[in-house]
């Protein structure tokens, strides 16, 4: 029986997402023959049994070993990976992934990189099949196996180019089209996907924001506003400045918050003492750091509005803020400095 592997419950990295699903297909599997002739070729050279690294047996127990675990088609079949919410304040809909299928990405990328840090990569592609699903969140690899040999960053990038394959799979066993994909996520997997990640880029890969679980996304966007805003508007006014230049949604993020009735009742609201009907508007500006403004007063007061499930909406609204904001900050090197590897739970 194949050993168990598994985790319980720069460069190349373009800000534009104009990619639609058959450019995502296109980017993940364009080299998917060459890389399976390539891997099987150097699987037949070098895994023997003599060659095997830390082969850890199908009786090893922990926490998790009582939980009962199905193949990854079983799960995704009686678990939606790709759901489809209400905008609250609206009539529209959004797509976004399961708390379900964030966790099982991101878990399956740390068990690639907790490999790559020892200098090991995959001696074959990934399959779906591979992939073993617990009730309690648990997520292990089984009959895989890994290897030093011939070790370097094109294996690496193998390696997160067939998860990339394996993730579109699961969504679409679980009855999903890759088509509503959510815009961070699918930035998630063009990255992995894309062939040009480094070593340094598995810090953005495994704290990517796009897997977070919704209720976590609140302090995440605190933490990483404290960082642009506060922190770096103190120390390096350019670097502030340069990250609030890209972030997205100039033009029409003012729009869309008065058009939202959840929302809107942060931007306009009751004046004390005037005549009922009479609205006091606050003062936003279409910039950039009114939209970080407005996010952030809306999540340090969750409970004025009678609106704890607001994060929700603010993510179906603009789903690509806090993936920006992440990335800038990893660009201009201050991620690292920041916690967010403790906020997925």
């Amino acid at each position: 029986m194949g050993n168990t592997l598994g985790l319980g419950a720069g460069a190349g990295l373009g800000l534009g997402l104009c990619f639609g699903a058959a450019a995502l297909m296109q980017a993940v599997g364009a080299n998917a023959e060459h890389l399976n002739k390539g891997r099987e070729a150097h699987a037949n050279r070098v895994v023997t049994p003599q060659r095997q690294y830390n082969v850890h047996s199908a009786e090893d127990i922990d926490e998790s070993s009582a939980e009962r675990l199905y193949d990854a088609m079983r799960y995704a079949k009686a678990n939606a990976m790709l759901i489809q919410v209400p905008v609250l304040g609206t009539a529209k809909k959004f797509w976004r992934l399961s708390d379900k299928a964030t966790r099982i990405s991101r878990k399956l990328a740390l068990i690639l990189s907790s490999q790559h840090k020892i200098g090991k990569y995959l001696t074959a592609p990934l399959q779906l099949s591979d992939v073993w699903i617990g009730n309690n969140g648990s997520v292990k690899l089984r009959g895989v196996s890994f290897t030093a040999r011939g070790f370097s960053i094109e294996r690496v990038r193998d390696d997160y180019k067939y998860l990339a394959k394996v993730l579109i799979e699961l969504i679409k066993f679980s009855g999903g089209d890759i088509n509503n994909l959510p815009p961070d996520y699918r930035e998630f997997l063009l990255l992995i996907g894309r062939g040009t990640v480094t070593m340094r880029d598995e810090l953005l890969i495994v704290n990517n924001v796009a897997l977070l679980p919704m209720e976590n996304r609140t302090e995440v966007f605190l933490m990483l506003h404290d960082r642009i805003v506060n922190y770096r508007g103190r120390e390096d006014e350019a670097k502030r400045k340069r990250i609030l230049s890209k972030l997205p949604y100039k033009k029409d993020w003012l729009d869309t918050a008065r058009a939202n009735a959840r929302i809107n009742e942060w931007v306009t609201f009751p004046k004390k003492g005037m005549n009922q009907g009479v609205e006091n508007v606050r003062e936003y500006r279409r910039t950039p750091f009114d939209l970080l403004r407005l996010n952030r007063n809306i999540r340090c007061h969750l409970h004025q509005h009678n609106n704890d499930d607001i994060e929700e909406t603010l993510y179906c609204e603009w789903p690509e803020l806090l993936m920006v904001m992440e990335k800038m900050l990893y660009l201009e090197g201050e991620l690292v400095a920041t916690d967010i590897q403790n906020k997925f739970g």
